[in-house]
């Protein structure tokens, strides 16, 4: 299994389209039977499963019809490592970042 701390954009494509296409193997599903599920095109689902090449809503649609979305939650979440940080956590989130004041 890739490590993912030292892998390149390219390399964590790949890794990310071979578990794909394992669960896939796992589900039983053919290339084309995903492809319905998704509601995308078969060469999307090939295309991927060789380069590791899609969009990201293509990944997403994999991804639910693979029911894996559960996997995605804790995808960037900020984990606090200090009190102070779990202090911040719990204030509300700011929606913009203040402008910077000209000189």
């Amino acid at each position: 299994m890739l490590d993912f701390t030292f892998a390149t954009p390219s390399e964590l494509c790949k890794e990310i389209a071979k578990r794909i296409k394992a669960q896939r193997m796992r589900l039983e599903l053919s290339q084309p039977e995903l492809a319905q599920r998704a509601g995308v095109a078969l060469g999307t689902v090939s295309g991927f499963e060789k380069t590791g090449k899609a969009t990201l809503e293509t990944l997403f649609r994999l991804v639910v019809a693979l029911d894996l979305t559960k996997e995605l939650e804790p995808l960037f979440l900020q984990k606090p490592t200090s009190i102070k940080e779990l202090e911040q956590a719990s204030k509300p989130v700011r929606q913009r970042v203040s402008r910077k004041r000209m000189p």
